[in-house]
């Protein structure tokens, strides 16, 4: 059997699917890269999102969170399944100071871009 995952991308969920079905594959790399603990899995430890947690919201922090998620989509330009990734994350205080937006942007081969929005919980 071979599964894909669907993505709901306006809050980055997913769900199990038959191969076969509409699915973007750099959209499932990126929610795969962004979804996985780093470290957690067995083939390749230096996979996935390393999970900071008691984060506050600060500059030094979000610079961090900007690091942290350049460096688990690095792997889809080192492959060529990307030509580049973008990065974008903004604090506002002064709306949620909860939460830190993260936007993300890649560009394909085609120069057809595929945008994500996330968010990072922080005291």
């Amino acid at each position: 059997m071979d599964y894909a995952i669907a993505i709901d991308a306006d809050n980055l969920t997913g769900k199990m699917i038959w191969r076969g079905a509409p699915c973007d594959s750099l959209v499932n790399n990126v929610f795969l890269s962004l979804a996985v603990e780093r470290g957690s899995w067995w083939h390749n430890p230096e996979f996935g999102l390393r999970k900071r947690r008691r984060l506050k919201n600060t500059e030094t922090t979000a610079a961090l969170i900007r690091h942290d998620y350049l460096d688990a989509l690095q792997w889809l330009v080192d492959t060529g399944k990307a030509l580049e990734v973008d990065v974008e994350v903004r604090r506002d205080r002064a709306i949620d100071l909860h939460r830190i937006l993260i936007a993300i942007e890649v560009r394909q081969a085609d120069n057809r871009r595929v945008s994500f929005t996330v968010f990072q919980e922080v005291v």
